[in-house]
């Protein structure tokens, strides 16, 4: 059985994160977003219903993870069943960051949130317990697509082929992930 469900991305698993974003200029806490969803209502997912992350809490029988920025620092039950921290806007690289979109949660942000979710169920559960508890959970990550993006659309002469550039992004996706598995080495 799946215990919980840790996400951590961009727009196409944003969950409601960028509603807690004052400054940013990716929102989908709007019509027509969530026309589809149930309540019909706008919840800051950039899709007029369910995302990926919604159909596979469902699949697997738990509630789709919130997002982080909405849970109330002194009520932390829910990062058992999981949590989002997928923003809009966000990407792999910090230089591909859109200067227009004057905020979201980038990739680095993110698992910084993770580590601090982490160290809450240490100490709720235990180490051996938290350890169990994300070894037998899901990690689903969706990124880079506002990396691919802005590449495609740089005019920049001196930037990297489209090899190199992919290579950058690996590195450092493999980079971050290596926190996350450093955090859930277990032999339980």
């Amino acid at each position: 059985m799946v215990p919980a469900i840790f996400v951590l991305g961009d727009s196409f698993v944003d969950v409601g994160n960028n509603n807690y974003l004052p400054l940013t200029l990716a929102r989908a806490d709007f019509p027509h977003n969530g026309i589809d969803f149930p309540g019909r209502n706008a919840t800051g997912r950039f899709s007029n219903g369910k995302n990926a992350v919604d159909w596979l809490a469902e699949k697997v029988g738990l509630p789709s993870p919130p997002p982080y920025l909405s849970i109330d620092s002194n009520s932390r039950t829910s990062y058992l069943c999981g949590v989002n921290f997928a923003s809009g806007g966000a990407s792999i690289l910090n230089e591909t960051t859109d200067p227009q979109n004057t905020q979201s949660i980038a990739l680095w942000q993110q698992v910084d949130y993770y580590l601090k979710v982490h160290e809450h169920l240490m100490k709720r559960l235990g180490s051996n317990g938290a350890k169990k508890h994300l070894s037998k959970s899901l990690f689903f990550i969706m990124i880079g697509s506002n990396d691919i993006l802005r590449y495609s659309r740089s005019s920049d002469p001196k930037k990297p082929t489209p090899k190199r550039y992919v290579n950058q992004m690996t590195t450092l996706l493999k980079a971050k992930l290596k926190v996350h598995d450093d955090t859930t080495d277990t032999d339980a």
